[in-house]
Formats: C-alpha cells, structure tokens, sequence
C-alpha cells in the first residue's frame, strides 16, 4: 500500500522530492484543524499556539499541510480524526516525519498513523487523574522535566467521578515517555526514519486552557505559594524536543537581555493599615534600585467592611511615583464576594464616584457590579495623578468573575493578574479569553498569575515565621528560574516584619535575575511574542535576521542553544545591516545574544551597596562584623533564628560613618548553637543580613 502511495505523492507533486532536515526552516507550523474537524471554537489552535509563543522558536499557522511539511516541527493544534485526511496527506506526513521532521499531534484515533507514531491501540477513559513521567529516561527532550511537580502532573483531583477525556496508547514500537496511573501511555515518542512522531494521549485545550480557565477539576495540589507547572511543561516538553532534533536552534529568551528569569515584586494596598505603613516599603525598594507594582483599591466610601481610607491618601500615590514606582487597580471595594455573578452582575460603563455606591453589611454586598469596580477605581486614579496611565489590575482576594476580562478589556486595560499561579497551573503570563470560556472572543488583557504571596491560609505569616515563609519563597521562585518562568510576589505592605521577609529573600535571589515592574515586563512580553526572526547556518555561521523591527527599549534576548561550539554568531536586521550586540555563555552550552547591556542585577547592588562580612563563620561565639555604612545614622544589630524570632541584641548606638568600613567585634556568650541571622538596622530600617552559623563551644 505504501509504494502506491509514494507512486500517487510523486505524479501529483504534493511533496518536494528534495525534502529533507537539512532543507527545513528551523521554526514551527502550528497545524490549523479547527475546520478540518468542524470545531465549533479554537480552543485547541489557541492552546497550541501558546504553547508555541512560550517556547520562543519561531512559528507560523497554517491549515495548508504542503505548507507545514517545509518546517523543523509540525504541532498540530487538534486530533487526527478517522478519514480526516486523504491517502496523499497521510504519506505527505509519513515522508515528512521520514526526511527528518518532527510531527507532534494530540489522540492519535486514525488508525492508519498508528505505525508512523508506533502503537497499536488506544483506549479511552474519563478517570485519569495524572501522568507520571518516566524520570529513568535520558532523553534529551526531557531536559526542563527534574522536579517532583514536573515528573508528576495533576490533570484533576481524583475525587471528582470524571474529568476530561484521554487516550491511553498499547504502544508498538514507540517508546513511552510518561504514562497515565493506569499503565497506559499517556505521552509517545516514535523514531521513523530520520524523524520522529510524538503524541499525547489528551486535547492541547484540556492542558493548556483548560488550567487557564481555571476549570481544570481543581488539579491544582496546592493553592497558593507552591510550584504548579503542568502547562508550562508541555511548552518546555515543544522546546527541548526541537531542540533535540536542532542542534543551535534559536529562541526569544523569556526575561529581558541575559537575565535568567523575572521577578515582579507586587504590594495591595487594601487597608488603612497598608496605606499607613508602605512608605518603608517604598523606600526600601527604591534605595536598592527596585521597581515595584503598588496596587491601589480606592476607597472612597465607609460600609462594615472598612472605612473610606482611600480618601486624603492620595498624595500618597506621588510619593510611590516619584520613588520610580508604578500604580495598578486594586478595584474599588476589595470585596470578597466579587466573583458571584448574582451579586456582582457585569453592569455597563459609565460609574463615577457619586453614581457607584456599592456597600457591604459584613455579610453581603449591594450595588456593586464589575464594571464599576475596574472603572471607577481606574479613573479615579488617573483623575487624582496627572499623566497616569492605569494598565494593570488586581481584584480583591483575587476573585475572578466570568464577565472580568471582557470588562477590562473594554476599558483599555492591558494586564491583570487576579489569579493564583498554583490554581492554574500556569506561571509563564498568556493572553485571557472572554467569559472565561473555551469558546470565548480572545482578549487583548494577558495574565500574570500571582506566584507566591504573604497569605498563608494554614499557618498565617507572622513576625515568628517570617524567614520560613520567605524560604518557602525561594524554593518555588528557584523552580520557576531553571524554566525561565517570571514570579511574581505579592505583598501587602501593613507590616513591617514583612519587609524583613523581603530583604531576606531578595538576598538570596540570584544575580542574574531581572526585578521588574508588572508594567515593564508585560511590554517586554508584547514585545517578545511580536519580535519576529529566521536563522540560517552555514559552516558553523550562524546568521540571524530579525525580520521585524526590534525594539531595544524592551531589551530583547535571544538563547542559541550549543552556541558556544560556533563560529561565529550575526544578528542583522530586516534590511541586512549588522546589529551590535553582546554575546555570552548560558549555562553549560548555550550563548544568550543581547543587544544593549542594560539589565543590571539589583541583587547584585544590595550585596555591594550593604555588604556585611562576618568572620569566621561559621563561629563558636566571637567574630568581627564589618560593613560599609552610609551616613551618621543609629546602628541596630540583632540576631534573628530562622524562624524571624529575636534572639539577642547585639548594639544599639550611633555611629559616624561616611561610607567607611565599620568594625565591630562581638562575642555571643548564650551558647547559640545553629544557623541564625544577623539583622543590621541602620535608622530602624533594614541595612542588610547575613546568614550565621554557631557550633557552640
């Protein structure tokens, strides 16, 4: 059968002759099906596609298979349906595969393809609650899947009867990736002459926007600061299977420049508390160089919930601006039951302050409606502070109505960020759909879910447990750095033990990681997903053409994978012209290609502006502190245990300083035994910490 439809391809011309991997763009062609298969929506080619963008290897859509058989890979964005292609495309895709080509599909059913992905039979069930990675493999594809949430991804809590529909494959002469809990395979991988077929045993839609929708079956195991990465791992999972099959393939770094990854430091001021308190927050930030987002809910009316604090706090905003801080929408109210639509209805434009009066017994609110706690609290921003430009919002408890994104949309916001990262499965940011449906309109509002945050629902944050919460921060914001996936952490700034928590983990953070404003990093985003590109190699010169204008404002990246075993890298631009750049290594192999070097590591100034040295440490009591100090200010110098308790004051007095070394030999006679902090407060401030061990006499 196969010679006759070789013969059939050859007289009809549909496949080039001279196809092979060398001749294919190294990019990839998202396989249009959606009227192929008459879906009544793009749920799945909107999945697929944004699988594509985070990867950042170029791609192009198309339902033209003669077209997709000219690229490096071919994700198709939908199933392969019994007879949904001809005798010809079925040995179009076959040859493809055959020359080299990666093909890459979801639920194999068409019998006829089950050799070229290497199975026998499949069987379908609605209760699979997880695929289990197979962690023995080598395979390079599985190179971002080494930790325990990677290894294991939750599809949906098991206490639900069903979820959605999978595929579990009686594989052939595929290998099996991962499988489902029942032994079935849940993810192939075929070698077929030069290439290979991949398939997943489940739609695109119900692993990607699904979990963005937060209608996932509630698969998330944790809620809130923890690491849920499954739709981040299958666009990694796209990634580092072309990479496998490309070596020195090229893709758009996902943090700005060479950093590694993005921090957004985030600050809800939802209290009278909060507005009272947040200038140490603001000072702190900007006498480190950091850019913060401080969202504000405006509250200018008094119910049982809260009083109108929002009122004669507004100079309070200036002050957050001119420290080189942006502004979002914290809503109007901050009420808890924002997202029940019955209470909340969508209501229409056209709120101001002497029209919206929502109020809220301790129980209940009344008179609310979405559009007017995004626009009322939009425009009463911009109103009170000349030349802003309200683009973000948060809600209030991070609830999230069904008509939020269609509102915020209309009134011309760019990016919100009203969910947790952990419910939904998703820290890379991805453009919102309407209604919080599979079949809604797209949206032009992108999400950047909330990573880790100060509330802890099980063991409330506390002066006592403030660096343990702070380290259960850097656990998850490390995870998200080795996938090049921003974090993003909220803090509300009502405590003053909580800026202890965040210099202390911003010590921690590595250098090479960009702090950024919400703001900031949603352009560099936008920017990212328009930036367009090719790449061609020759005799280990690789040239790259950036064939839309680059923005160097937004500080574009681009990773070269095995890069440093090249000759020579070019950039030029969509004219030919040669681009200036700065080239350098990227971990073990790859180069990172920057254009202007102005990402500078924050990390970095704090260690330099308030080094502290102790010596020795670790030590059994006595040791020298040295420092620089700034100016005449009161000296502080405590010791803290790991879990932020006060342990011991070392000094309090005053010093002169004026930026010279300061020394000071201290002697701990308690007999400490373990690891501690000692906290330098200059002013009553936080100056700095460094980690110290005691081993006791």
């Amino acid at each position: 059968m196969k010679s006759i439809y070789l013969l059939l391809v050859l007289l009809i011309g549909f496949v080039s002759t001279n196809l092979s991997a060398e001749t294919l763009e190294k990019s990839i062609a998202v396989l249009d099906l959606t009227g192929r298969n008459s879906e009544s929506n793009d749920s799945r080619l909107f999945s697929v596609e944004h699988m594509a963008k985070v990867t950042g290897i170029p791609f192009i859509r198309t339902d033209d298979i003669s077209v997709a058989i000219n690229y490096g890979m071919i994700l198709t964005s939908s199933l392969i349906k019994n007879n949904a292609y001809s005798e010809e495309e079925q040995l179009a895709l076959e040859t493809y595969v055959e020359e080299g080509g990666i093909l890459v599909a979801p639920r194999i059913e068409e019998a006829d393809f089950f050799s070229l992905f290497g199975i026998e039979n499949f069987e379908n069930s609605n209760s699979r609650y997880a695929i289990h990675w197979d962690s023995t493999l080598t395979d390079a594809s599985l190179k971002y899947i080494n930790q325990t949430e990677e290894r294991t991804l939750s599809l949906g809590r098991d206490t639900n009867s069903e979820i959605f529909r999978t595929i579990g494959y009686t594989t052939s002469t595929a290998r099996t990736l991962a499988s489902f809990t029942d032994g079935t395979a849940a993810i192939t991988k075929n070698n077929f002459g030069a290439g290979a077929a991949i398939s997943i045993g489940m739609s695109w839609r119900d692993v990607i926007l699904r979990n963005q929708l937060n209608r996932d079956f509630e698969a998330q195991r944790v809620s809130s600061n923890g690491f849920e990465p499954t739709s981040d791992v299958f666009a990694l999972f796209i990634r580092a299977l072309f990479m496998e099959h490309y070596s020195f393939t090229v893709w758009k770094n996902t943090s700005p420049g060479n950093s590694t990854a993005t921090l957004m430091i985030t600050h809800d001021i939802d209290s009278q508390t909060g507005l009272d308190t947040l200038e140490i927050f603001v000072d702190y930030e900007a006498d480190n160089n950091i850019e913060a987002t401080y969202n504000m809910t405006v509250r200018y009316f008094d119910d049982d919930l809260m009083g109108p604090y929002y009122l004669g706090g507004q100079s309070t905003l200036n002050d957050i601006l001119s420290h080189g801080h942006n502004i979002g929408s914290h809503s109007v109210g901050h009420f808890f039951d924002f997202a029940d639509s019955d209470i909340f209805p969508i209501g229409a434009p056209g709120n101001t302050q002497t029209n919206y009066l929502p109020h809220n017994d301790g129980t209940i609110t009344t008179g609310g409606t979405v559009y007017g706690e995004c626009e009322v609290s939009k425009n009463t921003l911009e109103a009170d502070i000349a030349g802003l430009d309200i683009r973000t919002f948060r809600s209030g408890h991070l609830a999230y109505p069904n008509a939020l994104i269609n509102v915020l949309d209309e009134l011309a916001y760019d990016f919100n960020s009203s969910y947790s990262a952990s419910d939904v499965l998703n820290n890379f940011p991805f453009q919102n759909k309407k209604d919080r449906s599979f079949s809604g309109e797209n949206s032009r509002v992108y999400e950047f879910p909330v990573t880790i945050s100060d509330v802890f629902h099980d063991n409330p944050i506390s002066p006592f447990n403030i660096f343990g919460k702070a380290n259960i921060w850097l656990g998850v914001t490390q995870k998200n750095i080795e996938n090049g996936a921003p974090t993003v952490l909220l803090i509300h700034p009502n405590r003053q033990y909580k800026l202890d928590g965040l210099a202390y983990y911003l010590n921690q953070i590595p250098d090479d990681v960009a702090i950024m404003e919400m703001q900031n990093f949603g352009d560099f985003w936008l920017t990212r997903e328009a930036q367009e590109f090719t790449s061609e190699l020759i005799n280990g010169q690789l040239t790259i053409q950036l064939t839309t204008a680059l923005d160097l404002t937004q500080n574009l990246g681009l990773i070269v994978s095995n890069g440093q075993n090249l000759m020579s890298i070019s950039v030029i631009d969509e004219q030919g012209n040669n681009l200036d750049k700065i080239i350098e290594d990227h971990g073990a192999e790859d180069v990172v290609v920057y254009f202007q070097d102005n990402i500078t590591s924050v990390k970095n100034e704090i260690k330099q502006k308030n080094k502290i040295t102790i010596f020795p440490n670790p030590t059994n009591g006595e040791f020298v502190v040295s420092m620089n100090w700034p100016s005449t200010a009161d000296l502080g110098l405590d010791i803290y245990d790991m879990y932020g308790k006060k342990v011991k004051q070392l000094i309090h007095e005053s010093t002169l300083g004026q930026l010279t070394a300061l020394e000071k030999n201290l002697s701990i006679e308690d007999g400490l035994t373990g690891v501690y902090f000692l906290v330098v407060r200059k002013d009553g401030k936080i100056f700095g910490r460094e980690r110290v061990v005691f081993f006791g006499e």
